[in-house]
């Protein structure tokens, strides 16, 4: 039996490989166009580009491992058949469970290593791609253009005359709430800790209070804008999870897909080369899109978990039944 659980394995892994590399490789597509959205609106370099790419892995991962998992155990239990290699094997007495029991083991480690994605690296990724996009749209307020109007920062309305290198010359600064003028000879930006700076230099403040007009002059003075940026720890992931809770509903749904997905093998794999033909990868297909859309349907009501599965292995244990009694 150790012999035949290798060899079982062995033949999964041959093609494992190869269908989650092209699935792997159509995700990455789609989500490159995703990411060239980002490009539109913010300013990023080909290694930002790749960061984000970086960091929506884990997202692809988790929607391609499950159904490779599942295609590439049917696949390879159906080619076995095809050969008449494991029709040879029923006839010598060993049980068509027997067959499919590695795959269990195999189940239960893909669904724990989703449940992992769930809950841990698709919170840290998706925390670290937002405060990402929070820097760059916080830094694309000091990409200031010279002699331009209607340009912002934080809530301040700027107009600039010139800039030389990184130095700006000749700026005015009017908050309209606060009713606050500003202008210096020069200023620079830069960035510490979680904050932006924009530092003015040799220039007057101006403030009005019903009729009374103040003046101060200033030679440095710095208007911090913060940046919105949530801290990686336990605590953030806690709260990333109860934030976007119909989210990871989906997500917890679908990790239990490989542990279902099981209970089809023999129903859609087994079957006799000499007046059946091959159907596993379209019945795979088809049970896979099915459940993937019964989890984006339903993902709103964590409980359903409840429901989905067992109707599931209800359904596969019927038809299990009528299609292996032959064997």
């Amino acid at each position: 039996m150790l012999k035949l659980n290798k060899y079982l394995i062995d033949n999964f892994f041959s093609g494992f490989f190869t269908l989650f590399s092209i699935l792997f490789i159509i995700a990455s597509m789609v989500l490159l166009l995703t990411i060239s959205n980002v490009t539109a609106v913010l300013k990023i370099d080909i290694w930002e580009f790749l960061y984000l790419y970086v960091l929506s892995l884990p997202e692809i991962i988790f929607y391609t491992l499950p159904l490779t998992f599942f295609i590439t155990a049917a696949i390879s239990i159906a080619k076995l058949f095809e050969n008449s290699e494991l029709i040879t094997v029923l006839a010598l007495g060993i049980a068509p469970k027997q067959i499919t029991k590695p795959f269990f083991y195999l189940s239960i480690f893909v669904t724990i290593l989703l449940l992992i994605i769930t809950f841990f690296s698709i919170p840290t990724s998706q925390i670290l791609y937002k405060n990402f996009i929070n820097i760059k749209k916080t830094e694309s307020q000091f990409n200031f253009t010279p002699s331009s109007i209607g340009q912002k920062f934080g809530d301040w309305n700027i107009f600039i005359d010139k800039k030389e290198k990184n130095i700006y010359k000749n700026i005015v600064l009017y908050n309209n709430e606060k009713n606050i003028l500003i202008n210096a000879k020069t200023a620079k930006t830069l960035k510490k800790n979680n904050y932006f700076i924009l530092s003015l230099y040799e220039g007057n403040l101006y403030s009005q209070k019903e009729t009374k007009l103040s003046k101060i002059k200033f030679q440095n003075l710095d208007l911090n804008q913060k940046i919105s940026i949530t801290k990686l720890s336990f605590n953030s992931i806690k709260e990333y999870l109860q934030k976007y809770k119909k989210k990871t509903n989906k997500y917890f749904i679908i990790s239990f897909f490989p542990l279902v997905s099981f209970f089809f093998l023999a129903s859609i794999s087994f079957f006799h080369n000499r007046y059946q033909k091959n159907h596993a990868i379209i019945f795979g297909m088809i049970i896979s899109i099915f459940y993937y859309a019964t989890a984006f349907v339903t993902y709103k009501n964590l409980y359903s978990i409840f429901l989905i599965i067992p109707i599931f292995i209800i359904t596969a244990k019927i038809i299990e039944k009528k299609r292996i009694k032959q064997f």
